[in-house]
């Protein structure tokens, strides 16, 4: 077997297979992505039901919930951009339910010179929104500081150990503390670049079998 052959058949067809093998599973992924994506859409869009006594997240994430219930009044400030605005802050506080458990409310953002003005009424109220499971903590996230109550990122263990409540978080939809400031869509924390991903293996694998019949006629 002559040179150009042992190239053709031991590193061009097997690095186009790959090549070609890595677009497939991103076409693959990008359809379990789109899936994802309905299905988070869907539960958003859904009529609220009670809060369940377990709820889990690889089965209730983004679900719609509504619960009764009365605020407590500590909160956990979290350091966030407001368009427009500069600083301010989205504020997470405790929700004592009717059965006695607690829970998270994540209840809004409000402008950095609001948060000495809070106010956290504790009067029974019905509060809709959807479950959230948030842990935006990585390793260059600074550690709160709790002098000031200024925190920098959502860390749904750690902001129920302070508040000392389950591990269960409603994100607001309705009265937040600031209607005015547009709430981000939670679907654009989701990455979806799969066709993107898809479209480059393929190109890549054009151009790999492209190169690879340029060497072999090249060597005549």
């Amino acid at each position: 077997m002559n040179k150009k052959w042992v190239f053709f058949v031991f590193i061009a067809i097997p690095g186009l297979l790959v090549l070609l093998s890595l677009g497939v599973w991103q076409t693959k992924r990008l359809a379990w992505k789109e899936s994802l994506l309905e299905n988070i859409n869907y539960n958003l869009s859904s009529e609220p039901a009670f809060l369940s006594n377990s709820v889990k997240k690889s089965e209730h994430n983004y679900k719609m919930v509504k619960v009764k219930g009365a605020l407590e009044p500590r909160s956990i400030f979290i350091l966030t951009p407001v368009k427009g605005s500069g600083a301010g802050f989205r504020v997470i506080s405790p929700f004592k339910l009717v059965d006695g458990g607690k829970i998270l409310i994540d209840r809004g953002v409000i402008k950095e010179k609001d948060k000495s003005f809070l106010k956290t009424s504790g009067q029974q109220s019905l509060v809709k929104g959807y479950l959230s499971w948030p842990n935006e903590t990585d390793y260059f996230t600074p550690e709160p500081n709790f002098t000031r109550n200024i925190w920098f990122s959502r860390d749904l263990e750690k902001m129920a150990n302070f508040l000392e409540t389950q591990p269960i978080l409603v994100v607001l939809t309705e009265n937040r503390l600031d209607p005015t400031i547009k709430m981000q869509d939670p679907t654009n924390d989701i990455p979806n670049n799969h066709l993107q991903y898809a479209i480059t293996w393929f190109m890549m694998a054009i151009l790999w079998f492209g190169m690879s019949v340029y060497f072999v006629y090249k060597k005549d």
